[in-house]
């Protein structure tokens, strides 16, 4: 993880008679009164008091810096009070054509229903200015300005569903809602960072802290866009798998790097999907919102176990009911500087990932889980959809859905099938990766219309398909142990053809035989070589073979080839490619 946990602060009793609060924080009539709390968590059993201190320059009470945050006890109400404010700093994007999602830490009051009620201007340690809004399409870094026109919030089902927030920001505990961020740099720097040094905005948010439980409404299939409410860090996982009413996965925005448009035609971006269950992260594929098509790139790796204040995310309704944020959910982990939260480990179950590389252009990584208590259908916190709806697209297919992430139990020979949408004719390329306790001796890739297996363990098979919707017909299986009654030589491990499973029937057969110093090549089924190829690891060509007539098998001396791993390629008469590592040993 990229967190640091540090010393806790206990204020457990700090009150006085007149009150009943836990904390209680006030001026007097000498001076002002606050809490400076650096490097540490502050942890309040019950609520707290808080009394706006009448000098401009240390007007909150409660400040929490270089990662301080506040935890509270469990309770079920709200029942911090006050004039006063408590201040935490955050980071959000410099860029002024660029998203976050947000989530308020604070809690609207009043009649005080602007973003730049709650959002200031970090002047120094103590002192911070109200941020300005601007009806401008770029925000600013020095003097801060928030552009209003940016700021949304979403729930429903489609694009028509974002409502614009602006100057009107009546959002309840746990909404979530879009900032873009801010051009400029200001270099003035607070507790040794600068304010913005032209990488990240420092943000002051200010209010009395949200405590309790924290309930949004949700319907089935509804999308929400919701956000850490607390000012603490929280477990997602634990928010996720308790939440029932939503199908317990999150999905978080993100986009190319230096954005430098407001128009939506413009924009890179999409949603990466997190699995609380895996504890697997698949970022998205960018694709241009002018025609939905993708850009070639994919968003980045985040840990995304804890959820860091302010952090807003996309959830999806299971069936109709209440989503609840609670202080047990509540956590102290302090992010690593350069290390932003904003923008993979399975606990020792079973996995892989198949990788689909589209026309060459950009890859589609789909995670398949083991895991003996889950089902093939949907489950809680496990199976993740996804959200974004690509017109080239390539996703596990569970109850007629995308999914990018698959939970199932382990079943030799299962065929797990796939979806795939092509908007124009298109060249996949289908290979797995990052087997995690998991070390079948076949994967394939099965085509059900043509009945042939195609082993991907070790290489990749390159297939080209028609524009239109491909269902029913690919589908990923797998031979974790081939026994030895089922081998016809141990030397080789070559299976015999008496004894073969039915899924190894019909395939290409690419094997290294260094008992016998020779590649063997094989068509099990109705189709011819048209030509092999053998390369090292550096891209040089020891064999270009093509053929004429219609050959089944091929047979290479490899005796007098160094000891490396190689790369073989079979191109067959029915335009079949697959690709294949193999090692040599003399």
């Amino acid at each position: 993880m990229a967190f640091m946990k540090l010393p806790l602060l206990f204020l457990l009793i700090f009150s006085v008679t007149s009150l009943s609060a836990q904390l209680y924080i006030t001026p007097s009539t000498e001076s002002d009164g606050y809490i400076y709390v650096k490097d540490r968590l502050l942890y309040v059993e019950k609520e707290i008091f808080l009394k706006e201190n009448r000098n401009k320059e240390s007007e909150a009470n409660l400040y929490l810096r270089k990662g301080s945050q506040l935890l509270q006890g469990i309770k079920d109400e709200n029942l911090n009070k006050g004039t006063g404010k408590l201040s935490v700093f955050q980071k959000g994007t410099s860029n002024a054509f660029d998203y976050n999602y947000w989530s308020l830490p604070v809690k609207l009051t009043g009649d005080h229903l602007k973003l730049s009620d709650y959002l200031y201007d970090p002047k120094g340690p103590l002192f911070s200015s109200n941020a300005s809004l601007t009806n401008s399409t770029d925000g600013k870094s020095n003097p801060l300005n928030i552009s209003s026109t940016w700021l949304y919030t979403f729930s429903g089902t489609n694009y028509s569903n974002w409502a614009y927030v602006g100057d009107h920001f009546d959002l309840i505990p746990g909404e979530g809602f879009t900032m873009k961020g801010v051009n400029g740099i200001n270099l003035q720097e607070i507790e040794g960072i600068a304010v913005n040094a032209g990488n990240s905005q420092t943000y002051d948010f200010r209010g009395l802290p949200n405590d309790g439980t924290i309930e949004l409404p949700i319907k089935k299939d509804q999308i929400l866009l919701v956000g850490n409410p607390y000012p603490s860090a929280i477990d997602l996982n634990k928010f996720l798998k308790e939440n029932t009413f939503s199908t317990g996965i999150a999905y978080f925005w993100d986009s190319r790097d230096n954005g430098n448009s407001h128009y939506l035609s413009d924009y890179e971006g999409g949603y990466g999907t997190y699995s609380p269950g895996t504890g697997i992260y698949i970022p998205p594929v960018f694709k241009k919102y002018s025609d939905g098509s993708e850009t070639g790139m994919i968003g980045k790796h985040y840990e995304r176990q804890i959820s860091p204040i302010g952090q807003g995310f996309m959830i999806i309704g299971k069936k109709d009911g209440r989503i609840s944020f609670k202080n047990s959910q509540r956590i102290f982990q302090k992010e690593q500087e350069n290390y932003s939260m904003f923008k993979t480990s399975l606990s020792g179950r079973s996995s892989l990932n198949l990788i689909v590389e589209i026309d060459s252009s950009f890859i589609q990584k789909l995670a398949l889980v083991f895991d003996p208590d889950s089902s093939p259908e949907e489950d809680h916190a496990l199976d993740a959809r996804k959200m974004n709806n690509d017109p080239q697209d390539i996703s596990w297919e569970i109850s007629n859905e995308n999914f990018v992430v698959n939970v199932r139990p382990k079943l030799d020979q299962e065929l797990i099938p796939l979806k795939i949408k092509l908007s124009t004719a298109t060249q996949l390329k289908f290979s797995v990766s990052e087997l995690e306790n998991f070390n079948p001796d076949r994967v394939f890739l099965y085509d059900a219309r043509e009945d042939l297996y195609f082993s991907i363990k070790t290489g990749y098979l390159s297939i080209d398909l028609p524009q239109g919707e491909i269902k029913d017909r690919f589908y990923l299986s797998f031979i974790e142990k081939i026994t030895e009654d089922e081998k016809a030589d141990p030397e080789s491990n070559r299976i015999s053809d008496e004894k073969l499973p039915n899924i190894l029937l019909n395939s290409i057969d690419i094997f290294q035989n260094n008992s016998q110093a020779q590649l063997e090549i094989k068509l099990l089924y109705d189709s011819g070589i048209s030509s092999i190829r053998l390369y090292d690891l550096t891209g040089k060509l020891f064999l270009h073979q093509k053929f004429k007539s219609t050959e089944k098998e091929f047979y290479f001396s490899t005796g007098n080839l160094s000891n490396a791993i190689y790369i073989v390629k079979v191109n067959t008469t029915d335009n079949i490619e697959l690709t294949k590592k193999i090692g040599i040993k003399n």
